[in-house]
């Protein structure tokens, strides 16, 4: 039998796309762009979109989808500041 490779669905790509919309704070086109789900929280920093993510605030209870997103947000916002800095 042939084995195959993981294939991690998880793994989310940062396209020129997505760094456009987190850089105008766009939620919707950020949202396409990634393919988020509609109930994922947003890697927008949460003063700029109130279901966005704060890494300094995890949420007290990890029962919604939307909490258990919460560490994906937190890698995505990184990863998006991180590629913002650099230009397009």
């Amino acid at each position: 039998m042939k084995r195959r490779g993981s294939k991690s669905k998880n793994r989310i790509v940062i396209t020129p796309a997505a760094v456009e919309a987190f850089r105008a704070n766009d939620f919707k086109a950020l949202h396409r762009a990634l393919g988020l789900r509609p109930w994922e929280m947003s890697p927008l920093p949460r003063d700029v979109e109130p279901l966005g993510c704060d890494p300094e605030c995890q949420p007290n209870s990890m029962t919604t989808l939307f909490d258990q997103s919460f560490e994906q947000a937190v890698e995505l916002q990184r990863a998006l500041l991180e590629a913002s800095e650099c230009p397009l």
